[in-house]
């Protein structure tokens, strides 16, 4: 009977009751706060880059500010205590990524309920792409978000990619209190040596980190010829993921996910992937990357806004796809960049610090 009434009870409800029955008190340090919220503590090392590099831009940029993650399985627990503690001064951002929108509605979810709670505090959105499609439930989605973000005094939304920032500078056409920017993805305003990496052995062989998932774009007959291509290079083959699994990790384990992953782009001498973070993390790791498309515009657009001009980068249209064999030949070619060095010019975030610091 239990069970039967537990099924049918709406899951706000049930989250509701179990924020309420679980929740945590939080010592929060006594100077002004600058909180990262939706912080990951899960085995997505895209969204665990985006958590390191936030945290480490929002300390070299706001100085006299304690940087605070709140993870995201924390959120509803922590919520209460947080909003007890707050003060005008403290500063709310949110994580940056590619959750925003219709794709993943509960990260959505969490994103709004933070904005909701904290309407006197500047809340600052870290770089997002904005999922959408024509559909009647993402068009729902879309005017809940413009209804909720709207809603706050000062909030700033910055997007990684034109098609988002577009979309962005639309839907909130005539929102003053909307601050809508653009910038890279955080994770291109870090190195490997900040992540985590210090050094690499020598460089050995092909890694493809491929998706297995909804955003997938490769056909059967994409594969073969990606297939046929890395066996005439003659390399050893690894295959990896930027998605390992795990949750509500600690601290350690998230760097250490992190930075061993790094290390892994760094050992090889060329890396295929069609995932965004794993065309970043060759960037931050100095490994040559063949970069394949994903079923939405997050990682062709962020390739075409940002780094189009990396000799150590090449995106393959689909329509180009038999060209990829001449494509892997001129990346084993290329040099090797350092893990010291950032993939775009620091001052492309000038927007983002301004929305920071500025009263």
């Amino acid at each position: 009977m239990f069970n039967h009434v537990k099924k049918i009870l709406p899951l706000k409800f049930k989250q509701n009751v179990h924020s309420f029955l679980y929740k945590e008190k939080v010592e929060l340090p006594n100077k002004k706060r600058a909180f990262i919220f939706l912080a990951a503590d899960y085995g997505n090392i895209g969204d665990l880059a985006i958590s390191s590099a936030q945290k480490r831009f929002l300390e070299e940029n706001l100085a006299d500010y304690e940087v605070f993650p709140v993870p995201i399985s924390k959120t509803r627990l922590w919520l209460g205590s947080i909003k007890k503690q707050v003060t005008s001064e403290d500063i709310i951002t949110i994580i940056g990524g590619g959750n925003m929108g219709s794709l993943y509605p509960d990260i959505e979810d969490l994103r709004q309920l933070v904005i909701r709670n904290f309407p006197y505090n500047k809340i600052v959105c870290f770089p997002q792409t904005l999922d959408w499609d024509d559909s009647q439930s993402s068009n729902q989605a879309l005017k809940k978000i413009v209804k909720i973000y709207s809603g706050h005094t000062d909030i700033h939304i910055f997007a990684r990619e034109l098609i988002t920032y577009k979309k962005l500078e639309e839907i909130f056409n005539g929102q003053q209190n909307v601050k809508i920017g653009f910038v890279p993805d955080i994770v291109m305003s870090a190195s490997a040596k900040k992540l985590g990496v210090v050094n690499s052995s020598r460089p050995t062989g092909i890694l493809t980190c491929l998706r297995n998932d909804k955003e997938c774009a490769l056909k059967a007959e994409h594969y073969a010829i990606l297939d046929s291509a890395i066996d005439d290079t003659g390399l050893t083959i690894t295959k990896t993921d930027t998605h390992t699994g795990g949750s509500g990790l600690s601290k350690a384990e998230c760097t250490k996910m992190l930075s061993n992953k790094i290390q892994q782009f760094a050992e090889a001498k060329l890396v295929i992937t069609d995932r965004l973070h794993g065309m970043i993390l060759c960037m931050l790791s100095g490994t040559p990357c063949l970069v394949l498309p994903n079923s939405n515009h997050k990682i062709r657009q962020t390739y075409l806004d940002w780094l189009k001009d990396h000799p150590r980068l090449i995106f393959v249209e689909l329509e180009n796809f038999t060209q990829v064999s001449k494509y892997i030949d001129q990346l084993l070619s290329q040099p090797r960049g350092k893990l010291t060095d950032s993939p775009v010019e620091l001052t492309q975030y000038k927007q983002l610090i301004k929305a920071l610091s500025e009263k």
